[in-house]
């Protein structure tokens, strides 16, 4: 067996200067955490008042009303958009089809002529075999009172027309329609060709 010699002066300063090292290490340790800490807080503080700040915002404009004019607008802009393009589009061979869709996106003085076409305007139709689509390119809500549900949107909108045996044509109009909301729904109460210039 042999035999260790006790720890001397030396060994033991040995283990001190490591003692004293890992303390060092381990304190810090410790301060890196707490700045750690320290600095994640205040970022969380400063993230949590840009919410405050923002929510704020959010409050004011819906105090004002400027979401619900904004929303209000796009619905009428949106709702104005199709029922042009469906206005502006018929094929004479699904007449009836193409009669009830303007009857779902008109109303009052519009709606009834749209659904009081007689039979001489249907045979008329038929008669002269024309097919348009529309594709409203681009609008604009020129008037918007909420309150009362009334709007006034213009559009720019490309329509194609075949008619008989004649190639397909292609023209651009401008377009005004007069739309009133009627529940969730804008409807189209008139529309008119506006010239351009």
């Amino acid at each position: 067996m042999l035999n260790t010699p006790p720890p001397g002066p030396r060994r033991s300063a040995g283990l001190l200067v490591t003692a004293v090292a890992l303390v060092v290490v381990a304190a810090g340790f410790l301060v890196w955490s707490v700045v750690s800490l320290g600095s994640a807080g205040s970022d969380l503080d400063a993230a949590n008042a840009k919410v405050t700040d923002a929510n704020s915002r959010l409050d004011e404009l819906n105090a004002d009303g400027d979401l619900a004019f904004a929303g209000a607008r796009d619905e009428a802009d949106r709702h104005a958009r199709h029922a042009m393009a469906v206005m502006n589009t018929l094929d004479y061979r699904k007449l009836d089809e193409g009669l009830a869709d303007w009857a779902r996106v008109t109303t009052g003085a519009l709606h009834d002529q749209v659904t009081a076409v007689s039979d001489e305007q249907r045979e008329a139709i038929v008669d002269g075999r024309s097919v348009t689509t529309a594709e409203v390119f681009s609008s604009a809500v020129r008037e918007l009172d909420d309150r009362a549900g009334t709007a006034v949107v213009i559009a720019a909108v490309r329509i194609d027309v075949a008619a008989g045996d004649q190639p397909a044509t292609q023209k651009w109009q401008r377009m005004e329609g007069q739309l009133t909301r009627t529940g969730s729904a804008w409807l189209l109460e008139s529309i008119r060709q506006v010239p351009v210039g």
